[in-house]
């Protein structure tokens, strides 16, 4: 119940006042006698224990409180309050642990269950939000009656990915604030397999989480890599991680798949809540590697991993630098890579795959992929506020693909360049406060930037310098070095005559997209369209110049353009090239 104008039930307060005036009001009743000296010295105390009686029932008092109260109420003007409109944030945790079978269906059905019964438990007049946690926040439906958030939820799948917890909890406190005539609150529906979500203090609105799963014994795959050994060495090697998330120890059979023909059977032995490293030998010329663990758990999709082996290529990188020894010797330890030496006085701005620029910067960046080392100050495009002596390293993003077996966390610099992070870049590492360690997409290339010089800080001394060169060699080559792309890396396709528009559909879930580009520019595939797809490469498909018709002449390309191989007859107007993504992408011609 709610009241108009409460101030007017200050006028009850007169109902105690009445009842005082009863109480002290004397009520005598004559009474004849024959004498009235017995009498003498007890009036006074009769008429006052009279006085503090208890009221008698009085028609004048009973008529009275009543004409108080009901001025009081009539004035307060008294009126029923409906029930305040509910807004009920659903946050479905779809990581791939969700796939899990410990019950019935999967982990991920259940929280689809559950999500069905707390929306059929609302109101018509409620709305409910339902957002999708896969690596990121998708919203399937915002702000809608309960009827509507229930369709959204049809055909929903968990995805091989991690959740993005933190930000699905302040997207869905956006969309709470969007609709303020409702009080909200967010239900999240997980197995608590999700990374930490930090401070949520600014989030604003009460959040209940709803626990599904009842087991947490799981082996996992959860890295494969396949690597070239430096040329003194040759051939391949696999390297794979198993973590034990039980919290018993655990003995398996490990099997390794060569182009699906078994290669080596393995026993390994994982202590509880941790995890054990395996190294194979690949034979040369593999082209796709698999682990496999024989005894299945309640977690299948994590229990196999595949990566697809390059095939040998010679690639080019151009080195531009005053003093390339400690370079050189790090960019020639790597396998198939050229590298051709120049100085800055002969450079002549020429790009190449990949173009290494250690302590300089030409005033238009070459084309290519880039790896910038120390640059130096001058350039608005990367400017440099100065230098930084005796800094330790001290924010590392060690899942990254650069920092790969590079452990920096004790590394201490004796001088490191301090710079401004463009806003195309992402800092991987820090030291002293300053990025250390950069990449990022700039007009369509990938760059990896190194903040420092090798030799002037002592970083030429240590191991990590030779990886962290692998590594940026190898992370640079997901973008035009190779047609493949590492999970979560971006990369660009040219754009030939005659294309009108282009777009991209993910076979997770169907969902289509249009992509920036225009004739003779590029197309890019932002970082969020890559998958971790080891069992998986999709296809894309590049316009051969606008060319259709059944005898067109067709020539396929890798995703950067470069003609490999030529062939007559192919119909249609698209040439396919395999790529390591969730999904394909199609450039439509004119």
């Amino acid at each position: 119940m709610t009241f108009a104008q409460p101030a007017g039930l200050w006028l009850l307060g007169l109902i105690p006042i009445l009842v005082l005036i009863h109480l002290l009001r004397s009520n005598p009743r004559r009474q004849v006698v024959p004498s009235a000296f017995l009498w003498r010295g007890l009036d006074r105390e009769v008429t006052a224990a009279r006085r503090w009686r208890p009221p008698r029932p009085s028609l004048l008092l009973l008529l009275q409180l009543l004409a108080v109260t009901a001025v009081a109420l009539g004035i307060a003007s008294p009126g029923l309050m409906a029930p305040p409109r509910v807004h009920v944030m659903v946050l479905l945790d779809a990581s791939a642990s969700m796939m899990a079978t410990d019950v019935s269906p999967s982990r991920f059905g259940e929280a689809v269950r559950q999500a069905r019964e707390l929306l059929a438990d609302l109101g018509p007049q409620d709305h409910a939000t339902i957002i999708r946690v896969g690596p990121s926040p998708r919203v399937l439906a915002a702000n809608v009656d309960p009827r509507a958030a229930q369709a959204s939820l049809t055909d929903l799948q968990a995805g091989a990915g991690p959740a993005a917890m933190r930000e699905a909890l302040f997207v869905a406190s956006s969309l709470a604030n969007d609709a303020q005539d409702s009080v909200p609150e967010a239900v999240v529906l997980t197995d608590g397999a999700f990374g930490d979500p930090g401070d949520l203090a600014g989030l604003g609105i009460p959040v209940r989480f709803l626990t599904i799963g009842r087991s947490s014994e799981n082996v996992a795959v959860t890295d494969l890599n396949v690597m070239r050994q430096p040329r003194s060495a040759g051939g391949l090697e696999a390297f794979a991680r198993l973590v034990n998330y039980a919290n018993r120890p655990v003995r398996l059979p490990v099997r390794l798949l060569v182009d699906g023909i078994v290669q080596e059977n393995r026993e390994v032995d994982i202590p509880p809540r941790s995890r054990a490293e395996l190294s194979f030998a690949v034979p040369t010329g593999a082209r796709r590697v698999a682990i496999v663990l024989a005894d299945q758990d309640l977690l299948a999709a994590d229990d196999q991993a595949e990566v697809a082996v390059e095939a040998e290529h010679a690639r080019k990188a151009i080195l531009v630098s005053r003093l390339p020894e400690v370079l050189e010797r790090a960019l020639k330890a790597i396998p198939d890579l050229t590298v051709e030496t120049v100085s800055p006085e002969s450079y002549t701005g020429g790009g190449a795959e990949l173009v290494v620029l250690d302590a300089v910067l030409p005033e238009r960046l070459p084309r290519g992929q880039l790896l910038i080392v120390n640059p130096p100050s001058g350039r608005d495009y990367l400017p440099v506020m100065g230098d930084l002596r005796s800094v330790q390293v001290s924010e590392l993003d060690t899942r990254h693909p650069l920092l790969q077996a590079v452990d920096l966390s004790a590394a201490r610099l004796n001088r490191v360049t301090a710079l401004q992070p463009p806003p195309w870049a992402r800092v991987v590492a820090e030291a002293g406060g300053s990025p250390l360690v950069l990449e990022g997409q700039e007009s369509g290339r990938a760059v990896v930037i190194f903040a420092f010089d090798p030799s002037g800080s002592g970083i030429d001394k240590m191991i990590a310098l030779p990886l962290l060169v692998s590594n940026a060699v190898a992370f640079l080559g997901g973008g035009e070095l190779s047609p493949s792309l590492a999970p979560g890396r971006g990369s660009s396709v040219p754009v030939g005559p005659g294309v009108r528009e282009s777009q991209t559909s993910r076979r997770v879930d169907g969902h289509r997209s249009r992509l920036p580009g225009e004739t003779g520019s590029q197309v890019c595939l932002p970082s969020s369209y890559g998958q971790r797809c080891w069992r998986s490469a999709w296809s894309c498909w590049v316009p051969n110049g606008g060319a259709s018709g059944a005898e067109a002449e067709q020539t396929k390309m890798n995703h950067q353009g470069t003609k490999t191989q030529r062939s007559k007859g192919e119909r249609g107007p698209f040439i396919r090239v395999s790529w390591c993504l969730g999904g394909e992408l199609r450039l439509a011609n004119g």
